[in-house]
């Protein structure tokens, strides 16, 4: 496990050179010191963008060998599937490989990069014993699902924010049951800070078997990374958990609202971020929201809200779960 805000100064670019830095030394030390028997597999979804070409080819992640794990569905042309890479820990070069792709996954974090960037290259670093080619027919057979609502979409694993909000919906044996043969996934979470999920026994099921709740859950989790994105780009700073439960908090109250349209749901969410988690109990709100209506959705609506409302709504004294206001006070 490698844990950047554990040795990063507060005050550092927590997508900058010393982040890279500690995160290469915490890696190193997981696969070369404490499991050497491990091999590091680098999980990499091209759909935005594939990872660049170095001009000499020195070191170069684009150079290696690809293990593609196919998903069987036109939406995941043969360019777009996700692939793996192996990272040999005794190599002289495999510091030269972390660096570098560390930095492209710190690099689709930053302000000016997340907002436009449709997903992150870099799905994390996986530890196993297994080979590439067992673990990429393990991660195949659980992309392509079946809802509660009978509809076949992917369940976007794969990319490293999707996984930070997946993970803690997921119950143990889900867990396990995703991982397979990964020891260690390690990768960054919401906030670009690294993390790493493993289970405590091998796998007891085939399937993931997602519930109700759960796809009622995970459906938001598009729109919730988004409105992150969003904020990070417009604040420059990285989302706090506090931050990230405000959003799913806020958006599943944007569905008990009624709001089904993208733009009003991401204006809910963001207005959590900004103003202050519970800023929907606040009476101004609470009036701005029933005169809601076809003709007048809520992203328009809340633009009638003045400076001075907005302050009194940020400062949490007339809104439910006061206590709770750091986050307006931050923002």
């Amino acid at each position: 496990m490698f844990d950047l805000k554990l040795h990063v100064a507060a005050d550092a670019d927590p997508t900058g050179p010393a982040a890279v830095e500690v995160a290469v030394l915490g890696l190193r030390d997981y696969f070369r010191r404490r499991n050497p028997d491990q091999r590091c597999l680098l999980l990499v979804d091209p759909q935005a963008r594939d990872l660049p070409a170095r001009p000499n080819g020195r070191h170069s992640l684009a150079a290696l060998p690809r293990t593609t794990f196919s998903i069987a569905d036109e939406a995941f042309p043969a360019l777009h599937q996700p692939y793996l890479l192996t990272l040999d820990p005794t190599l002289p070069q495999f510091g030269a490989w972390l660096s570098e792709s560390l930095r492209i996954a710190l690099e689709d974090r930053r302000p000016y990069t997340i907002a436009s960037a449709p997903g992150q290259r870099i799905g994390g670093w996986l530890g196993t014993t297994a080979s590439a080619e067992e673990v990429a027919r393990h991660l195949s057979a659980h992309v392509l699902q079946t809802d509660d609502r009978g509809k076949r979409c992917a369940l976007r694993f794969y990319d490293s924010r999707a996984l930070a909000l997946l993970w803690p919906v997921l119950t143990l044996m889900q867990r396990e049951t995703l991982l397979g043969p990964i020891k260690t996934w390690h990768a960054l979470d919401a906030g670009a800070r690294s993390t790493a999920y493993a289970g405590l026994y091998p796998p007891a099921r085939e399937e993931i078997a997602l519930k109700h709740d759960q796809w009622a859950t995970i459906r938001r989790h598009g729109l919730v990374n988004r409105a992150l994105a969003l904020h990070v780009s417009a604040t420059g700073q990285q989302p706090q958990p506090e931050a990230v439960e405000a959003a799913l908090a806020a958006a599943a109250r944007a569905e008990q609202h009624g709001f089904a349209e993208r733009d009003d749901i991401l204006a809910f969410i963001g207005h959590a971020l900004l103003w202050h988690p519970h800023f929907d109990s606040h009476p101004r709100v609470r009036r701005t929201i029933a005169a809601v209506s076809h003709d007048h959705p809520y992203a328009a609506a809340a633009s009638d809200l003045s400076a001075d409302e907005i302050d009194d709504i940020r400062s949490g004294t007339s809104c439910r779960g006061q206590n709770n206001d750091k986050l307006g006070k931050r923002a």
